[in-house]
């Protein structure tokens, strides 16, 4: 994933201040038409006209939409690793217990798919990668998590620590996803934050016992109800 970090390889970049000014205003009107009308609408005009620039601001950093795709692409992953991180190192993980842990980590999740991860993803459809860079963020971000949530494994009463945490956060994370794009709008953020955990927590902590095996002569073939 080195191609999406250095965030500098396609920018001729400024040397004074009101250059760079208008350089953070060039990128975030990018991102926006990126974000809200697609890669189709994202034009050198329409970018200079949202940034209140001018064409030749753009191509003094610029040599055209795909080197600015190219350079976003790179700045956007390195500044959506460098504040999950930060996120991550903001507490000490080791002195929480699992519930407050668990409370934790999803808000994790639920700011983590928003600001520059939501970027991440316009810039995959742009550049035709399939979700591939926020793909592999989310899963950075799942296992990061998944870390965490095992140093307690001792507090997790299912039978299989690592499968519950998997299953657990990919349940959790696939539901954040899925209230995102809701139809009704999203779920204020602490609603979503105290079901999700809920929902996390009652997998890990629930007891559970392995289902009895059904006997092969007990097995229904679904297709015999039709006759």
């Amino acid at each position: 994933m080195s191609r999406y970090v250095s965030g500098n390889a396609h920018l001729n970049p400024p040397k004074q201040s009101r250059s760079r000014r208008t350089l953070e205003r060039i990128i975030q009107a990018a991102l926006e038409i990126l974000e809200v009308d697609g890669s189709s609408a994202l034009t050198v005009q329409a970018v200079v006209e949202r940034a209140n620039s001018s064409v030749g601001s753009f191509y003094a950093r610029f040599s055209g939409k795909e080197d600015l795709l190219d350079y976003l692409a790179e700045r956007v992953w390195h500044q959506t690793l460098d504040r999950w991180n930060d996120a991550l190192s903001s507490r000490d993980w080791s002195r929480i217990d699992l519930q407050h842990i668990a409370e934790g980590s999803i808000r994790l999740l639920v700011d983590a798919g928003k600001s520059r991860s939501v970027y991440m993803r316009a810039l995959d459809r742009a550049k035709g990668r399939g979700g591939v860079a926020y793909d592999t963020f989310r899963s950075r971000v799942i296992g990061d998590v998944a870390e965490i949530l095992l140093a307690r494994r001792d507090e997790i009463a299912h039978p299989d620590p690592e499968l519950a945490v998997r299953l657990g956060l990919l349940a959790t994370a696939g539901m954040i996803e899925a209230d995102r794009s809701a139809d009704d709008g999203p779920l204020p953020r602490e609603i979503l934050v105290s079901e999700a955990t809920n929902l996390l927590l009652r997998y890990l902590t629930v007891s559970t016992s392995a289902p009895a095996q059904v006997k092969a002569s007990e097995e229904v073939d679904f297709f015999d109800i039709w006759g």
